[in-house]
């Protein structure tokens, strides 16, 4: 994913202002960094995690950087990030829309490519995951 992206992705756990929010993830873009941030709830499931992940990761196969996150969520942030150089965040607490049902749906296939990568990794970097980006 960095590769498509052009940049690191730095993954954390969510801070507890955050979660309280009800954002179950946050992918979001400072000025200035050349790297991309994810933020999850944290969870002792590396599948649960991952599934967070892979979320962030659909939306940015689909390019959804240009939605805005409200104000009330970015003001979560002003501790750690100033926030006049916030470049975008997108933030995941809503399961009905479209663009959060495609972002799911590109995860859970995300999931499953990797899950075929892990037993299929003989097979060179072409399969799976790997085929997808």
């Amino acid at each position: 994913m960095e590769g498509l992206r052009g940049k690191p992705i730095v993954i954390r756990a969510a801070s507890p202002a955050l979660i309280a929010s009800g954002v179950c993830g946050l992918w979001i873009a400072v000025t200035g960094e050349n790297f991309e941030r994810i933020h999850h709830v944290p969870t002792d499931s590396a599948v649960h995690r991952q599934q967070f992940i892979n979320h962030e990761f659909g939306h940015m196969i689909l390019r959804h950087d240009t939605v805005l996150v409200p104000s009330e969520r970015v003001a979560l942030l002003a501790p750690l990030i100033p926030l006049d150089s916030i470049a975008y965040a997108l933030s995941r607490s809503n399961f009905t829309d479209e663009q959060e049902a495609l972002a799911e749906a590109i995860g859970d296939r995300l999931a499953l490519l990797m899950l075929r990568d892990s037993t299929d990794a003989a097979n060179g970097p072409r399969t799976g995951f790997g085929r997808v980006l």
